[in-house]
């Protein structure tokens, strides 16, 4: 009598917590995400040098064992999973930037792949799976739009089918700048979407970045959004939804042009700012992704830190109250 929701052991099912930890070396690979499986399980995407700059996916189990390791040499060209989340099947939808999509079973066996046919590179950062079990994918289009460019240098969001077809794609960004980029998404209980991002602003004698948060409608049409931050680099790099369809965004701020610090914010369905704060040593803290508890009363942000300019990069977990953001 099985039961993956158990939290305490009444004899009768397994529960997952076993107090461990460890640390595992892949020589050759990068890993840039992971998700929760099933049985205790945890699945990552990522780089394998050793197979030719290819996606890799690779379950373990709790104790760090792996379960199996799947790499798509059958996909052309060089790719690797930025981006993993489960689908409603039980396999995982991988972003695999550049360019590619790709779905597999819940073994990580390849089901089907997508390779975006635009003119330009279109960066892919974040794919979910929708409400209605098709996908939507974001990140940023390559190239620098010197002049104005329709296509370069934007954030895009795509609504994509079950097999890789295009419904459709949007894009967004001043029209001269480059490098603008969605790099997370959920799906709001209206059915719309919001996004993590930043949008770099008019050109000058150096570029700088907001911390950008789009939501858009059902068609990727934007809704409302913030541009926050001041003159220097700012980014929000991830987002989480929480149940009353309010959002947690994490990134950096710069303090001055060489001193940041990490961002977190939380915002309502309606875009309020329910509170932001800042939080580090003054030194290149920066978030890249989190997570949020189960009973929903911390959020963890995970990042890097050093305590000084010339100091070493150190990674570095904040345990973040969802009420307050203290």
């Amino acid at each position: 009598n099985y039961n993956l929701d158990a939290t305490f052991d009444d004899g009768s099912c397994s529960y997952c917590g076993v107090d461990t930890s460890f640390s595992i070396v892949l020589q050759g690979t990068a890993g840039y995400d992971i998700v929760r499986s099933s049985n205790c399980s945890y699945v990552m995407s990522g780089l394998s040098e050793s197979s030719g700059n290819k996606t890799i996916l690779l379950k373990i189990d709790e104790l760090g064992n792996e379960v199996w390791s799947r790499t798509y040499s059958e996909i052309t060209g060089s790719h690797w999973g930025k981006s993993v989340n489960k689908t409603d099947d039980g396999g995982y939808i991988i972003g695999a930037n550049q360019n590619i999509i790709i779905k597999t079973d819940s073994t990580g066996s390849l089901q089907w792949h997508k390779k975006l046919s635009y003119s330009y590179h279109h960066y892919v950062e974040d794919v979910i799976q929708t409400f209605a079990g098709d996908y939507i994918v974001v990140g940023g289009v390559g190239g620098d739009p010197i002049g104005g460019h329709s296509q370069k240098g934007k954030a895009f969001i795509l609504r994509m089918s079950e097999g890789g077809g295009v419904q459709w794609v949007k894009r967004y960004g001043i029209s001269d700048t480059p490098m603008n980029s969605f790099w997370g998404v959920v799906q709001a209980d209206d059915g719309g979407f919001v996004l993590a991002g930043e949008k770099l602003q008019d050109r000058n004698i150096e570029f700088y970045d907001h911390f950008w948060i789009v939501k858009t409608d059902g068609n990727g049409d934007i809704e409302w959004s913030h541009e926050l931050g001041g003159n220097l680099w700012d980014e929000a790099l991830d987002i989480v939804k929480l149940s009353d369809d309010s959002y947690i965004l994490a990134g950096k701020t710069s303090l001055s042009s060489s001193n940041l610090d990490m961002w977190v914010m939380r915002v309502s369905s309606s875009g309020d700012i329910l509170w932001q704060n800042n939080h580090g040593n003054n030194n290149n803290e920066t978030a890249t992704s989190l997570t949020v508890s189960e009973n929903e009363d911390i959020v963890a942000v995970v990042g890097y830190t050093r305590s000084s300019s010339s100091s070493p990069f150190k990674y570095r977990i904040w345990g973040v109250d969802v009420a307050t953001g203290q």
